[in-house]
């Protein structure tokens, strides 16, 4: 699928490792180990699975929330607002409010509070992972409308899954979404920043 190009902001895409501080939720089907994964500085190749897969699931889970409920707003209105969701410790998926002065932001207002939100409620240890959605458009050829998903996990998952869309008749329908990599920035700083110093 070819470059995709938010309305108000270019995307730079990265992947970030594993990351540190890793908290156990109280209430998930599975644990998380309840220290930093890179505490001893290996990691076994059953760990990296276990880790990656269940960081995988909470995402997937986010991610179809987001979709679904973004999906019916947008087939009622026509109109993609910015939204944003966050899975709890205990996996509880919410959805994140930003009070009367939010809700009237402009979009892109919008999407920079909500990361700013998430990110304070990542670096305390209150959430396992993110997912905020926007409207973008795919260039390619013609101009495609598109869901753009950021999301991230506290175990190191990060990227971007854009969505296509189009209404036929009045219906929506969702084309086969893509996930592109973008840059690990609400839970913990990135480790681009430390191997340059």
């Amino acid at each position: 699928m070819g470059h995709v190009k938010p309305f108000f902001l270019s995307t730079l895409l990265i992947l970030a490792a594993v990351s540190p501080a890793v908290a156990a939720p109280t209430g998930a089907d599975e644990d998380i180990p309840d220290r930093n994964a890179l505490a001893d500085g290996q990691l076994t190749s059953d760990e990296i699975k276990k880790y990656a897969g269940l960081a995988a699931k909470h995402i997937q889970t986010l991610t179809a929330v987001a979709r679904d409920e973004v999906g019916g707003e947008l087939e009622q209105s026509g109109v993609v607002i910015p939204a944003a969701w966050m899975m709890m410790n205990d996996g509880e998926v919410k959805r994140v409010r930003l009070g009367e002065s939010g809700e009237k932001a402009a979009a892109t207002m919008k999407v920079l509070m909500f990361r700013a939100a998430l990110k304070s409620l990542a670096r305390h240890g209150k959430i396992l992972a993110t997912a905020i959605v926007y409207a973008g458009t795919v260039e390619e050829g013609e101009n495609t409308r598109v869901l753009a998903i950021e999301h991230e996990h506290r175990l190191g998952l990060s990227g971007l899954q854009v969505v296509p869309y189009r209404f036929d008749q009045g219906d929506l329908s969702f084309g086969q979404p893509s996930t592109q990599k973008k840059p690990y920035e609400l839970f913990y700083d990135g480790r681009e920043a430390e191997s340059e110093g």
